[in-house]
């Protein structure tokens, strides 16, 4: 008799599949995909709008297939949460003060809606889950080093002593480097190859050094996180190899203290003054005075885009919350806030459900993004929606995995 115990877990263990055959079309449409999420950490900064104008070719291929090939096989609550998201979103437009932002609101969104279902539709088996995170780690070690390259010329973003990608904002690239970290980690644990499983741990303190010339708070709190995710993944190591990993952690985070410019740092570990302060950098008053504009129209909200122009009575000259559920709220209301609360809620349905080592790799993931949205409006962007989309179908993917296992289990047991 085969029991639960034993079997169970092996799914995580399990060699990652090789690619199944496709055809022609499948072809050239993923590897789109994978150029498109390999551009989302830095093609911005080779020009403004690059992953835009590479997902537009990607999405129509997807429709073709959807039309040739059938219909969404991994279609969830998540993918319909967002249509309903879309759908909130266009309704607001016909009541908001600000009738040419909303409308520029609306389209962003509807096309992060559309790429959320292009991933969904095309990372569909084990092998496509690894090559697509690999193509995001691969892209976030780029755009580190191009953040590198800044800093050693002295080229800061838009902020004193803070580098970045052109066109990305600080803050934001902070969290597209932070959610490069435990798929790196991930990779590094499904992988056989020696050399891919080095490299890819290797891209950790690299891409964390990254983040620190970002010189970004949030970003070392959900840099954190990836890191405790890596911990614990050597959770079964012996415990002299878990000695030896603390000595190179220490290390690690000794040089990478060393070797950043000493504003970045100081920024960083700032965070405990900014939360004693009680501003946390002008938010609080943002927020304050957010909840007051939210307050007049508490059910639907004031419409979409229209916080910039709502807050302006309280001479507060922000288009965004600088928090993401606070933003929805002000904008859509309680009912656009439970919206895009249940289509968060929806990722975490399926997850709870995979083995424990993806159930813990996923919830890095979306803690990772739930955490930077109290201090960010990381809402409307690409990378986001790329790792719901992610969290989504794998969730989806390995859920029903271990739920035919357990099937069979019962079945011959």
């Amino acid at each position: 008799m085969i029991s639960h115990a034993t079997s169970i877990p092996a799914i995580a263990k399990t060699p990652l599949a090789d690619q199944p055959p496709v055809s022609l079309i499948h072809r050239v449409t993923w590897y789109c995909l994978l150029l498109m999420v390999f551009l989302i950490p830095f093609g911005e900064g080779i020009y403004d709008g690059l992953a835009r104008f590479v997902a537009m070719p990607t999405l129509g291929l997807t429709l073709l297939m959807v039309v040739t090939q059938g219909s969404h096989r991994s279609f969830s609550a998540f993918n319909l949460f967002a249509l309903l998201l879309a759908v909130w979103y266009l309704l607001g437009i016909c009541w908001t003060p600000n009738l040419s932002w909303g409308t520029e609101i609306l389209k962003t969104y509807i096309m992060l809606i559309m790429m959320s279902f292009m991933f969904t539709y095309l990372n569909n088996n084990e092998y496509k889950f690894r090559r697509a995170y690999q193509a995001y780690v691969l892209g976030a070690v780029v755009a580190t080093g191009i953040i590198i390259s800044n800093y050693l010329s002295g080229v800061t973003g838009p902020y004193y002593n803070r580098y970045t990608v052109e066109n990305i904002e600080t803050d934001n690239m902070a969290i597209i480097l932070a959610l490069a970290i435990p798929m790196a980690v991930w990779l590094h644990t499904q992988y056989q190859n020696l050399l891919a499983k080095l490299l890819n741990v290797l891209f950790v303190p690299w891409i964390f050094y990254g983040i620190f010339l970002t010189g970004t708070r949030t970003g070392l709190v959900t840099g954190m996180i990836g890191i405790m995710y890596l911990a614990f993944t050597q959770r079964k190591a012996s415990f002299n190899l878990k000695l030896i990993y603390v000595g190179l952690a220490i290390s690690l985070a000794v040089s990478v203290i060393a070797l950043a410019p000493k504003a970045s740092v100081e920024r960083i570990f700032s965070v405990g003054k900014s939360l004693s302060s009680g501003d946390l950098n002008y938010r609080e008053v943002i927020w304050q005075h957010s909840l007051s504009a939210w307050s007049d129209s508490p059910l639907i909200g004031n419409g979409t885009g229209s916080l910039g122009t709502v807050l302006n009575p309280y001479h507060v000259e922000f288009k965004w919350a600088h928090n993401a559920y606070l933003q929805i709220l002000a904008e859509n209301g309680l009912i656009g806030l439970f919206i895009y609360l249940m289509m968060l809620a929806s990722l975490l349905y399926y997850v709870l459900k995979c083995d424990l080592e993806t159930k813990f790799f996923l919830l890095t993931l979306w803690v990772t993004i739930a955490v930077s949205q109290l201090t960010l409006h990381s809402q409307n962007l690409k990378e986001v929606w790329f790792v719901w989309s992610m969290i989504a179908v794998h969730g989806y993917y390995f859920s029903h995995k271990l739920a035919r296992i357990k099937s069979g289990l019962v079945h011959y047991g």
